[in-house]
Parts: C-alpha cells; structure tokens; sequence
C-alpha cells in the first residue's frame, strides 16, 4: 500500500508534469529568440541548439544602426496616454452600462463596433485625423488606439462593475455624495483589480500595435516600435540577430509588467466573472 504521503507526492509531480508540456510550448519561442540574438551570424542557422560563442554584437549594431531608444520612448509615451484616456473614458462608461438602465442595448452595439476589422477603419481614421491636424502627433495615435480599445474595456468594467453592490453607491449618496464621488471614492477602490487588468490589455495592445502607428505617423522621429523594427525585415537583407535583439528588448517591459501585477489580474478576470475573489 502507498502511504498517503507517498500519494499526495505523486499526484504534485504529476500536477508539474502536466503544466511543463504546455509551458515549454510556450516558452520555446522566447527561448529560442533570446539565445539567437546573443548568437553570432554564423551560428544563426546552424544545427546547433545553444550557440557556441554568445555575443552582444546585435544589441550594440541595434543601438548603434538604428533610433530603437527614440522608438522606445515615443512607444512609452503613446501607450501610457492611449492607457489613460481609455481607461478615464472606458470607466465612466462602464459605470455607466452597470448602473443605470439604457433605452438601447449600448452593450450590443459597442460590442457590434468591438467586431469591425480595425483595417476597415484605417483610412477613415486618417481622414478624420487629417482634418482635425492630428496626424504625425503623439495624441492622434493614442486616440486611435483608445478609439479602437474602448469598447472592449467599457465592457470589462461593465461586468466588474456588476459585482459590486449598487447598496454602496446608494448608502454613500444617502450620506451627501454626489455620484460621481461615489464613484471615486466607494466604487473604484474595489474594482481595481479590474482596472489593472483593464489597463494592462489596454497598454499591451498599444504597445504592439503596428499598423495605426504607420498609417498616422510619417516623421521618423516619432516612429514607435512596432513600426521600427518591422524596418529591420526591409531589403534585401534581413537582419535576424538585430530583429531578435529587439524583439527581447521589447518583450520585457511587458514581462516585468505582468509580473507585478498578475496576482491583480487573475483576481480582476475572476470576480468579473464569477463575482468572487
């Protein structure tokens, strides 16, 4: 007989055992990315799994060969601006959806727009941005990434929203606070697991983006970099040891992002859902 120690062992083995197969599908990728942009070109297309010389040539060529800090920077401040306008707009909205009833279905609708391909809103957008002088500006790109985003987070925040009692916004206007205080000071406190997970898609989806950032920013100079290092694939030579440098570059921002706040985020998913923390 084995013992129930014995047993429970088994069973957490196998549990890890389990979650590695999945992870490793998952890992793999930026496994292999991060050790070819340490690999010298000769290593590159080899057989060899692990090179076997690593070196920081790709990072200084990319540094050097190209603007990635200034891509870098104009990628920070777009994606923080399209962060918080979205989020100021998509909570007032969501609180909006949640609390009070509408003659229409807003829901419906703003997920029907949620639907439209955003490549069938490109030359509208510039169209629009055009004529009111907001193309090649930090602030047209971050509307367009908002405009695009808000839906889907106002219907987040509807649904985190929902779980929250209406008896504590009503108990707080009872004693002298105007909605929108109620709002401030009762409602947001307890949903900011939801808005970090709000604000965290919000942020990776602008971060990423590629092709509202090439459509409506021409000057170089404010190039981000999603558009910058697709340059790197330009030509009749592509540059694989700087386009994995880069892309490393890139993924960790977000992967230490994550990081602190996925406990958030996971928290903010289930009580949007099931209404538990």
């Amino acid at each position: 007989m084995i013992s129930l120690e014995a047993q429970e062992r088994i069973r957490r083995i196998g549990t890890v055992l389990t979650l590695l197969l999945p992870l490793s599908f998952v890992a793999f990728p930026y496994l292999w990315m991060t050790l070819s942009s340490f690999s010298p070109d000769k290593d590159l297309f080899s057989d060899r799994t692990i090179p076997a010389t690593l070196t920081l040539l790709h990072y200084r060529h990319l540094f050097e060969r190209t603007s990635f800090e200034r891509q870098f920077l104009n990628s920070v401040i777009v994606a923080v601006v399209a962060t918080t306008i979205c989020l100021a707009v998509s909570i007032l909205s969501g609180y909006s959806l949640s609390r009070f009833r509408h003659r229409w279905s807003f829901e419906r609708v703003m997920l029907l727009i949620y639907t439209i391909p955003p490549v069938l809103l490109i030359i509208p957008t510039l169209l629009v941005f055009a004529k009111l002088h907001l193309t090649n500006t930090y602030l047209g790109l971050a509307l367009g990434h908002s405009t695009f985003m808000l839906p889907f987070a106002a219907l987040i925040l509807a649904a985190y929203f929902n779980n929250i009692p209406t008896t504590l916004d009503e108990a707080a206007m009872v004693d002298g606070m105007s909605r929108i205080g109620a709002l401030v000071r009762i409602v947001l406190p307890m949903a900011i697991p939801g808005i970090a997970a709000t604000a965290v898609i919000i942020f990776a989806n602008s971060w990423n983006d590629y092709m509202f950032a090439f459509t409506l920013i021409a000057s170089k100079e404010m190039q981000t970099l999603p558009v910058g290092v697709a340059e790197l694939s330009e030509g009749q030579t592509l540059q694989w040891g700087m386009l994995m440098a880069a892309a490393v570059l890139i993924t960790i921002p977000m992967l230490v992002f994550f990081l602190f706040v996925q406990r958030r985020i996971l928290s903010g998913f289930i009580f949007a859902i099931t209404g538990e923390k």
